[in-house]
């Protein structure tokens, strides 16, 4: 492998780079080990060491191996007239000697995020120079950290060059001024986040209207805003992925939902009973190229239903948290089974009567089911039935399940039975997810039950790496788990998706 050619090199790093970054699978960390294994290709030879190079200093931050060396590495690229600056202001020590570089490493540099966090001190001055210093000398960049949104950088020298192929933005300073002035260079953003606290946003409004196409929005909501409503109506054709976290009912924001056609991921978190007025919206949207739903603290499934029902069966995740209004979860339960046939995680209720009947039209029809996610209590009737259809019903592709119950609601010799005869059942090992206690830790231990992997029900909607990581350290087979979407609609919206 050490003979292969820069080009073959290139994309096989490349490709790694992406397995580790992908947020599906590492939740916006990078685990040490993956780290140090990059790191090792720089030793082999020198063809190795030019090709990594670029993509372990495209982000920096995530790539460090120490911090205090990542900010000297950084520093070492300043002028001499800079360095005696930060020397005479004493924010670096007096006999710094810079490093002897092998490569200009700041031109690579493309994502900034918390770029700041190796920053040993709060001096404005320190953060101007490196922050020049990257405007001038970076070639792209795609995202900026938010300590930077705090500076003129539209006015540094380089600008116009570095920052108008801007990807990604995280619009979380008040200035407006600062979007108006940056939407003279950015027209390339597609990701964007944005916190609306008041209806002045007039700055942000201008740089949403002047990019070329917006695709991933997350708006975190405190108050209303016309304004920037009118402006992703600009982009309603483009949007693809739009997450939404509401502290108020949002009228202005709900009217755009009709207009976005090409929709593949729907996160919306709801308060005020906000999904009655976008019940109101989108009650005969055709969503056709709809992949994920989610609808968190909802107040009632009929926006989730209408939803689902004009998708074209094309969802594959559907997660619900509902604020005890279980009306018609039945509704809900066969919207399911009759409109998403391709469906590989979703949540499902137990908790009234006849809903058992509808889970198992769901494990008939829904052939490709991989995790399903039992909201809120089973029925106690329903308990070890649930088990016995898990083992006679289920397709052989699911193998993650989430549960709110301990061991001691089940019949003892069920729950042995249906744990003892799902490593018969198929190749893949059970990922049970349940209420944090020792006792079904006890349970598997005392029975000796082997090919169970007994999780946290809190990181259920967690990362396929977490998994994967388990299971080495339980001795248990390593699985592929096929996430598609985003895993924890909590997360900061870098991490939902790439």
């Amino acid at each position: 492998m050490s003979k292969l050619n820069r080009d073959i090199l290139y994309y096989i790093f490349q490709d790694l780079d992406h397995l580790m970054n992908d947020d599906f699978i590492n939740k916006g960390f990078i685990n040490n080990k993956c780290v140090n294994s990059l790191h090792s290709c720089l030793f082999v030879n020198k063809l190795w060491c030019e090709v990594m190079i670029p993509i372990l200093w495209s982000y920096p931050y995530n790539y460090a191996y120490k911090r205090k060396s990542l900010f000297n590495s950084i520093i070492s690229h300043l002028s001499d007239n800079s360095i005696n600056l930060l020397k005479d202001e004493n924010i670096i020590e007096t006999n710094f000697q810079k490093y002897k570089l092998s490569f200009n490493y700041i031109r690579f540099c493309k994502y900034l995020k918390d770029i700041d966090g190796i920053f040993p001190n709060k001096s404005r001055i320190l953060r101007e120079e490196i922050y020049k210093l990257f405007i001038s000398e970076c070639s792209t960049i795609k995202y900026l950290s938010a300590d930077m949104l705090h500076y003129s950088i539209y006015e540094y020298p380089g600008s116009n060059n570095s920052l108008s192929n801007l990807y990604q933005l995280d619009c979380e300073t008040v200035n407006q001024y600062f979007y108006r002035n940056l939407a003279q260079i950015c027209r390339s953003i597609e990701k964007i986040k944005i916190i609306i606290f008041d209806d002045k946003l007039f700055g942000v409004a201008e740089l949403i209207e002047m990019q070329k196409q917006i695709k991933y929005i997350f708006i975190d909501e405190f108050s209303k805003c016309k304004r920037i409503s009118q402006a992703l109506e600009k982009h309603a054709n483009s949007i693809i992925y739009l997450h939404t976290r509401t502290r108020c009912s949002f009228l202005h924001l709900h009217s755009i939902f009709p207009k976005l056609t090409n929709l593949q991921y729907l996160i919306i978190n709801g308060e005020n009973n906000s999904d009655i007025i976008f019940e109101k919206y989108i009650i005969n949207v055709g969503y056709c190229n709809l992949q994920t739903l989610e609808l968190l603290d909802i107040y009632n499934l009929q926006a989730a239903i209408n939803i689902i029902q004009n998708t074209n069966g094309n969802l594959q995740r559907v997660k619900i948290k509902l604020n005890n209004n279980y009306y018609n979860v039945k509704e809900y339960n066969q919207s399911i089974y009759k409109y998403c046939p391709n469906i590989k995680y979703v949540t499902v209720f137990l908790n009234i009567n006849e809903t058992l009947e509808e889970l198992e039209k769901i494990f008939i029809k829904c052939q490709h089911l991989e995790i399903i996610e039992i909201n809120e209590r089973i029925l106690n009737e329903y308990c070890d039935d649930f088990l016995k259809l898990l083992i006679k019903s289920s397709p052989s592709t699911l193998y993650k399940i989430r549960i709110c119950h301990e061991v001691r609601d089940f019949n003892e010799e069920t729950l042995k039975s249906f744990l003892t005869n799902w490593s018969y059942k198929g190749e893949k090992t059970l990922h049970l997810y349940c209420n944090y206690s020792t006792e079904w830790d006890n349970f598997i231990k005392d029975h000796k039950i082997n090919g169970v992997f007994k999780c946290n029900e809190f990181v259920f909607w967690e990362t396929k790496l977490y998994d994967l990581r388990q299971c080495v350290a339980n001795n248990m087979p390593r699985i592929y788990i096929a996430a598609d979407s985003k895993d924890d609609s909590s997360s900061d919206f870098d991490e939902d998706i790439d």
